[in-house]
């Protein structure tokens, strides 16, 4: 889903968002400017500060049911890289299930991050940090608030956000490796413009070699897509280590600030471009023991997300 690019009033009662890709018709009755702050009683805030709140409606009432309410957190600089959040207050029924589905009925999310389970909020973990990183070329990143019709609600959420211009510990300028045997000749580095096809590991399916960093970057080559749907067709790395704090895993794939792939597993999912972003990137990496046959993952442009 695309920045706003147009806002306009319909009748007095709605309000109209043309996202590029999509047009939503909202039900509203005023605009109202607070705290450089913009929002709109349809649930969408744009918050333009360096630093500042997102509040979940009602706040610290329970929250209505049957609710989407997007937050745009506008990139104020060049030299910003990405923001943190702190979730001050967290109050919304829902967990993470044992058959791995995440937050499914109410939950706060960034919608570009994949997958779901690094970047979907719910339940009570307040007190918690996080680092999100923008997209080439992004002036927001987007949140997304939803709410169900089973009236279930809690109070939500009030989260702080602060612009971060040192994005060094998450993978944000990612330096491609060469590929034995051609170091020095080919860098691990995919740049992908067409509207459908495969991205795998090197020399996939024989195994892939030690200490590489790959990065795929798949470009907005039009304004009106919205992201890249994406399919394992096989996925097999490294089994992830056990450590006091749950899994790490050695060799990886990711959206950089987003969550880490690692094993064997099965995805189907939609990578969302930030607004305004003209490309999105994963990263693959291997350490120094020996790799396994990696990735083979379709993947297709879309405009429809």
């Amino acid at each position: 889903m695309r920045s706003m690019t147009s806002v306009s009033l319909v009748a007095s009662s709605f309000i109209v968002f043309f996202f590029g890709d999509c047009t939503a018709q909202l039900k509203t009755d005023a605009v109202k400017t607070k705290n450089n702050n913009v929002t709109f009683k349809a649930c969408y805030t744009r918050l333009e500060g360096e630093e500042g709140l997102l509040e979940s409606p009602g706040y610290p009432a329970d929250y209505p049911s049957n609710q989407d309410c997007y937050y745009d957190i506008v990139r104020t600089s060049s030299s910003v890289c990405g923001i943190r959040l702190y979730i001050e207050d967290l109050n919304i029924p829902g967990s993470i299930t044992k058959g791995g589905d995440v937050c499914m009925n109410d939950y706060i999310a960034v919608e570009s991050c994949v997958p779901e389970g690094g970047a979907r909020f719910c339940g009570n973990d307040s007190g918690i940090s996080h680092h999100y990183n923008f997209q080439p070329g992004a002036t927001a990143i987007r949140l997304l608030f939803h709410s169900d019709s089973s009236g279930s609600g809690g109070r939500g959420f009030r989260i702080k956000y602060k612009m971060v211009e040192d994005c060094s510990s998450y993978f944000y300028d990612i330096q491609p490796s060469g590929i034995p045997p051609l170091v020095g000749t080919a860098t691990c580095f995919t740049r992908i413009s067409e509207p459908s096809g495969t991205i795998n590991t090197p020399y996939h399916p024989k195994n892939y070699p030690e200490n590489l960093d790959c990065v795929y970057q798949f470009v907005r080559t039009n304004p009106n897509l919205c992201g890249v749907r994406m399919k394992t067709i096989k996925f097999d790395l490294q089994s992830p280590m056990d450590t006091p704090f749950g899994g790490a895993c050695s060799d990886f794939f990711h959206m950089p600030s987003c969550g880490f792939l690692c094993g064997k597993m099965e995805f189907s999912w939609f990578a969302r471009y930030q607004p305004g972003a003209t490309s999105l990137e994963f990263h693959f990496h291997s350490d120094e023991s020996t790799g396994l046959s990696g990735f083979l993952i379709s993947f297709e442009q879309v405009y429809n997300c």
